[in-house]
């Protein structure tokens, strides 16, 4: 036994000794064309290869920079794979009588183009096929079976793997994708093979994307088609990386991280996949939600049919889960719907919470709290489904930093029908206001729905009116804070050009009373705005309110809303220079001012400014009886950025009529000479019409006489 063991020892080494001798006189590269020509045979592409050396254990030898080139009627120019470096090994028999027999193939850092050409078929169907020529039909590549040699291997590996792919019937630019490993065994087109394939992403974290399981054979022009059978895991894979790597701008503004496993079963273009996925630490437009999603599916895609039919999705936000079924098919233009979302006691929390950030409905910051049960079924077109069913809120609440008073639903109802979204009379509560709301929506599917809704708020409190305005993401009324109450009663009614605020706004019509005190405005310090004006020497010691801020003892007054316009003939202001009388408009869509102000100093400040002395000589002011001085100003602009100017043909006609306000009734004036004056003018507008009623006047005193109906002397010399 012993003398066994010694002779197989030598014969071992004896072989050993023999393949490295062999190793080292065997120079491979002198048969570089010979198995360039066996690789061109069996791939059926041009190849060329670089430096080679042999390697024994196992029989391989390596290539430096191969390159395989495309298909011609693809890409002439650019190759179909090249790579730093290919390992070829051989098998051991035929490699002792000097053949070449290739068993497996290994690429370090390939690149591969692959491209699928406008009439549906890819560059990489023609391998292992003889090369066709340039003007030959891509739409039928194969020749018959007969004439075919299959390309096969035992194993072909790629090592950190660059892959572009080009589908020329959708877009004309390329997508990359990069660090790719895959091991493909008993690969052959005409029978079953074994497939690894793993994607990393950049970033911290594990960030896989891996696909093991077992495919082909392969179906010869539409390889989409080709059985395969296996799962796909995802190893806490950040969406943001998955974004770059996919070049997909769907996943803008999205982050966390995806971990779950998909079972995958293609069989015949029907594509199932079974599996559960989990998104940590979620993140929409730079915004967390602060809770888990998991989803659970269950679906197949019929690739022929192009339909898409989901046996079950149940999607968790948090602990809220949301079933939904049904069927979605993409042959049309948009896909047509088939779908039923079901829900029972879900958590508004977590759906505020995405409807925030994804910009909907509630603005960020906005905290909700409550329960909903939704049953919707909807069906066609995808931009404009037809919807059935109910949704029902219950003990609804919203708060958040900006909101001073939480806000508070007790119960809504949304009835869906195929003509209206129609709700039940509700109430919104905020402190000691209630404000009555009902809503409807006729005919939501044609190009002019009909809005009909009112509000009614008898006695709302300005703090729960403000809160209730920052919740809904109304942002003009940021400025404003105070006390006070007012009653509203509006009503949208009418067709409206597409479903957005804008729209709704200019359906609205209705009135609202003001009875406001302690009010701040920090859009502006109109005190100072109005002496700057009236050109006092010394604007700012008119004024107690810091720059930029307004403080109002109280407002009063009605605003008649017609159409998205707000129009006021009597809103008069106590400031702490005086009293203001305001008459104009204000646009609810765009938030513009057009707006007359008069406002009466009172006898202290006129006196500390200058009295009837400075009255009677400003293009700008004047003084009435009292000895009140009298500022009439045009504000435009916006609510939150107003622009204050003179309104000189506003004084002007105060004068040639005599009515001049006093300070007890600043607004008795501005009412009148608003319809006098047919309604409030820009700066510009003035200014021309000053221009075209005096065109003769040189200077401003001049101007100041033509104020009073005084005509210059012919002999009358300018002041010097």
């Amino acid at each position: 036994m012993r003398k066994f063991v010694v002779a197989l020892s030598i014969f071992v080494v004896l072989v050993v000794a023999g393949l490295l001798v062999f190793a080292a006189t065997f120079n491979v590269n002198k048969y570089r064309g010979t198995i360039q020509s066996k690789l061109e045979k069996r791939l059926g592409r041009p190849a060329t290869l670089g430096e080679m050396h042999l390697g024994i254990f196992p029989p391989r030898f390596r290539v430096q920079n191969p390159v395989i080139d495309d298909d011609p009627r693809f890409s002439p120019d650019a190759p179909f794979i090249k790579a730093q470096e290919m390992g070829v090994s051989l098998k051991l028999l035929p490699l002792l009588h000097k053949q070449i027999e290739i068993s497996s193939l290994h690429l370090e850092r390939p690149s591969v183009n692959l491209i699928k050409n406008p009439a549906g078929v890819w560059n990489f169907a023609s391998l292992g096929r003889p090369v066709e020529s340039a003007n030959s039909t891509p739409q039928n590549p194969s020749p018959p079976p007969s004439a075919q040699r299959q390309f096969s291997l035992d194993e072909l590996t790629i090592s950190d793997g660059q892959i572009s792919i080009l589908d020329q019937q959708k877009s004309k630019v390329p997508s990359f994708y990069d660090h790719i490993d895959v091991t493909v065994k008993n690969f052959s087109p005409n029978r079953p093979f074994t497939i690894e394939a793993a994607a990393h992403m950049a970033g911290a974290g594990s960030q896989q994307a891996r696909l093991q399981g077992e495919g082909g054979p392969i179906i010869n022009g539409n390889p989409a088609t080709t059985p395969f059978r296996g799962t796909l895991s995802l190893k806490q894979v950040g969406i943001g990386d998955l974004a770059k790597f996919f070049n997909s701008p769907a996943l803008k503004g999205t982050d966390g991280t995806l971990s779950g496993e998909t079972k995958i079963n293609n069989e015949s273009g029907r594509l199932t996949a079974q599996g559960e996925t989990q998104v940590q630490s979620a993140k929409l437009h730079g915004m967390e939600l602060g809770y888990p999603i998991t989803a659970q599916y269950d679906f197949t895609n019929d690739q022929a049919a192009e339909m898409l039919t989901v046996r079950n999705l149940t999607l968790k936000l948090g602990s809220a889960p949301l079933t939904l079924s049904g069927t979605v098919d993409s042959k049309s233009t948009p896909a047509l719907l088939d779908l039923n979302v079901r829900t029972n006691n879900i958590s508004i929390a977590e759906v505020a919470k995405l409807a925030a950030a994804s910009g909907i409905a509630l603005s960020q910051g906005t905290n909700a709290t409550g329960n909903a049960n939704v049953n919707i079924q909807a069906r066609g077109a995808a931009d404009k489904p037809v919807l059935n069913g109910t949704i029902a809120g219950r003990d609804i609440q919203l708060s958040g930093r900006d909101i001073a008073q939480p806000i508070q639903i007790h119960s809504i109802n949304l009835n869906l029908t195929p003509t209206q979204i129609q709700s039940n009379p509700f109430n919104v509560a905020s402190g000691g206001t209630t404000l009555n709301a009902q809503f409807a929506l006729h005919n939501y599917l044609s190009p002019t729905p009909i809005v009909d809704a009112t509000v009614r708020a008898p006695n709302a409190q300005l703090p729960a009116i403000l809160s209730i305005a920052k919740a809904y993401g109304v942002s003009s009324l940021d400025k404003v804070n105070g006390a006070g109450t007012m009653n509203l009663d509006m009503h949208a009614a009418g067709p409206l050009k597409s479903l957005n605020t804008a729209e709704i706004m200019r359906a609205l019509n209705g009135t609202i009373d003001l009875d406001f005190n302690n009010v701040k405005y920090s859009g502006a310090n109109v005190s100072r705005e109005l002496a700057s004006i009236a050109g006092f020497l010394n604007a700012n010691a008119t004024s107690q309110s810091p720059a930029g801020v307004t403080n109002i003892s109280k407002i009063t007054g009605k605003i008649l809303v017609k159409n998205g316009i707000a129009e006021t003939s009597n809103l008069e202001a106590k400031l702490d220079i005086g009293n203001a009388g305001a008459a104009g408009t204000a646009n609810l869509v765009d938030e513009t001012l057009n707006i007359r102000v008069t406002a009466v100093l009172s006898q202290s400040v006129s006196q500390k400014v200058g009295g009837n002395s400075i009255g009677g000589f400003m293009q700008t002011a004047l003084a009435n009886k009292q000895g009140e001085l009298v500022v009439p100003a045009l504000v435009t602009g916006t609510f939150s950025n107003p622009k204050f100017a003179p309104d000189i043909q506003q004084i002007a006609q105060m004068k040639v009529k005599g009515l001049v306000p006093n300070f007890d009734n600043p607004a008795s004036v501005a009412g009148t000479l608003q319809n006098l004056l047919g309604g409030p003018r820009n700066p510009a507008q003035d200014s021309q019409a000053q221009g075209k009623q005096q065109p003769e006047e040189q200077n401003p005193v001049q101007q100041l006489m033509g104020l009073f109906g005084k005509k210059k002397k012919s002999n009358q010399q300018p002041p010097k």
